[in-house]
């Protein structure tokens, strides 16, 4: 396969702006989708979080969540995004996925 191979793809993205970054240009990206860690065509559902910087996706940098601030801190807000995205696709330990729709929104 070529360099360009995805391990991921993304079917839903939850999009957060970072606390530790008041300008707004660093976002977190708490993303559901498939992955393929093998890179041989088997794709297994996940919840994953990506960072991005000045509007470009870093895959380089882990994403850091700050656990300090006046409001809600980083931590809480990703871990929000990351139970709806949990709670929506109900995945079992067969990698089946159960999309519920009548989850809550994330605000």
């Amino acid at each position: 396969m070529s360099n360009s191979f995805k391990v991921y793809n993304i079917e839903e993205e939850i999009i957060i702006d970072a606390n530790h970054n008041p300008d707004g240009n660093t976002k977190y990206h708490v993303c559901y989708g498939t992955v393929d860690w093998e890179k041989n065509g088997t794709r297994r559902p996940a919840v994953f979080i990506l960072m991005s910087y000045n509007g470009k996706k870093n895959y380089m940098v882990p994403a850091h969540l700050t656990l300090n601030s006046e409001g809600t801190t980083d931590f809480e807000k990703v871990y929000e995004a990351l139970t709806y995205l949990r709670m929506k696709y109900l995945v079992n330990k067969k990698y089946e996925v159960e999309v519920h729709k009548d989850v809550a929104n994330v605000k």
